[in-house]
């Protein structure tokens, strides 16, 4: 069992917050997707920092380190009109590079195992990790927005009161 702890900079707080995106129910549909990919017995603990930056034309994973930069979406870019948009921009972006740090914690894949030096070459292309994770991207991306809204429909009001 793999327990997600997300740990996201200023910069994806701030992103996040002008699109009004829920960093909680990300870090439970991260959890959700962990548990639907490990069945050990042994609960493992994985702090994962999370950054978004609008810079940048490419999401990474850094291995070791647990880091993951996803390329924010920028203002001109076609899916960037809307905030539903947006926000599968960054399931898809997220959910990729998820998959590697799994690779990692449950696989035990490590940076030696990458064999590109760009993600433009065919190398990158034809690299057991990237196919990995591009077909694990293509099926679970939409499950995992759709579990998004669906735990933000599940906000119960005034739980934090007794009601004894």
């Amino acid at each position: 069992m793999t327990v997600i702890r997300l740990n996201p900079t200023e910069r994806a707080v701030r992103y996040c917050k002008r699109d009004n995106f829920d960093l909680e129910r990300i870090r439970q549909v991260l959890n959700i997707v962990a548990d639907s990919i490990d069945f050990r017995k042994k609960v493992e603990i994985v702090n994962i920092t999370l950054d978004i930056d609008c810079r940048r034309q490419d999401s990474e994973y850094n291995f070791q380190s647990k880091f993951i930069l996803i390329a924010g979406i920028t203002e001109n870019h076609r899916r960037g009109k809307t905030r539903k948009g947006r926000l599968s921009f960054l399931f898809q972006h997220l959910i990729h590079e998820f998959r590697h740090c799994m690779q990692e914690v449950i696989f035990r894949k490590d940076a030696s195992d990458v064999t590109y030096q760009s993600t433009n070459d065919q190398e990158y292309e034809d690299s057991p990790l990237e196919k990995d994770a591009n077909w694990f991207e293509t099926r679970a991306w939409k499950k995992a927005m759709e579990l998004y809204f669906s735990l933000k429909n599940v906000k119960i009001k005034n739980a934090n009161v007794y009601h004894g």
